[in-house]
């Protein structure tokens, strides 16, 4: 019994010649037989039933995709769950014997769509060749290193916890995030660097700064706010000068205006809420702060606690950076 025959007695496809009808089930989508593209679509998606043993509930044939604007179609999509919600392998059909111009393309428009999707895998076939990739989404044109012979089956990627860890490492991956994580570890270091020499050079910040302790009130929460603006302004400084891929420091002068202004408003407005937020009233204070086994404590903790909004504050602000960067 062949592919065919089989998924027409397992209601995965049915056909009527006379109409010129294939229908692809579950999902119930329509399309001419007779399309020489399709005869290869219909192939390949009766090749991953029962050669790579995805379950038909996982396939969305001519899914759309959205791409900036614009909404295209991918020949077959394969998810990772019976819900569409965790995009796996984007497979691109063209007719046998197509140009080598026309199958580079159908290629390309795989990894177009494997971006826009986050997908894993790409396959173009024309069913008397085939070309598999694994994407990289650091390296989205790479086409010699990521080179497979097959895409992998259903049974070699299910996998207890797989789906959790593969979406926790597309989250990674992403520019937005490794931006994020990148510029805030500089954040950190420059907070950390700033602190450590705010406390070895106590004594004499407290000499220079006598008039304000005395007759205006001066704590150690002035301190801890110059630190703050200090570090602040130094990592965008850092970042200007080595961090020109960054989504941050990779626009126009005008918007950079804008966007350092927002990235000081980001990072200032979070550690002044926690620095008069602070649960013991002396924490402040001279003598606190004095006996103290580590003193820098004064001034990385609060950081800390104001630090996981500083990390969604930065995120959101590079996603719609880059949003707006792809309008």
């Amino acid at each position: 019994m062949t592919y065919l025959e089989q998924a027409i007695k397992d209601k995965f496809v049915y056909i009527d010649e006379k109409q010129d009808l294939l229908i692809y089930q579950p999902q119930g989508k329509e399309r001419r037989l007779s399309n020489p593209e399709e005869r290869v679509q219909l192939q390949t998606y009766l090749n991953l039933i029962y050669e790579y043993g995805y379950p038909p509930e996982h396939l969305r044939v001519c899914e759309k995709i959205q791409i900036g604007s614009s909404t295209r179609e991918g020949d077959i999509l394969i998810y990772l769950d019976d819900r569409g919600l965790d995009p796996w392998i984007i497979v691109e059909c063209k007719k046998e014997g197509v140009s080598d111009s026309i199958f580079e393309m159908a290629i390309d428009q795989g990894f177009s769509y494997a971006a826009a999707t986050d997908a894993q895998f790409v396959w173009a076939t024309s069913g008397d060749r085939d070309a598999v990739f694994q994407v990289i989404p650091s390296k989205i044109n790479e086409r010699e290193k990521n080179r497979l012979d097959r895409i992998p089956t259903y049974k070699q990627i299910k996998k207890p916890g797989s789906a959790i860890t593969r979406r926790l490492g597309r989250w990674f991956r992403a520019p937005v995030t490794s931006d994020t994580i990148l510029f805030s570890v500089v954040l950190l270091a420059a907070m950390f660097a700033a602190s450590w020499l705010a406390v070895t050079f106590d004594v004499e910040l407290r000499t220079l700064t006598g008039l304000f302790w005395q007759q205006h009130g001066m704590d150690y929460s002035w301190v801890f706010n110059g630190l703050v603006a200090i570090s602040t302004v130094f990592s965008i400084g850092i970042g200007f000068a080595f961090m020109r891929s960054h989504q941050l420091f990779g626009n126009s002068i005008a918007r950079k205006r804008l966007i350092y202004f927002l990235i000081c408003l980001i990072l200032f407005l979070p550690t002044l809420f926690i620095a008069h937020s602070m649960s013991n009233p002396n924490w402040w204070s001279r003598p606190f702060f004095n006996s103290r086994d580590y003193p820098i404590l004064v001034y990385l903790w609060p950081y800390s606690k104001s630090f996981p909004l500083q990390f969604f504050a930065l995120y959101s602000l590079i996603w719609l950076s880059s949003r707006r960067t792809k309008e």
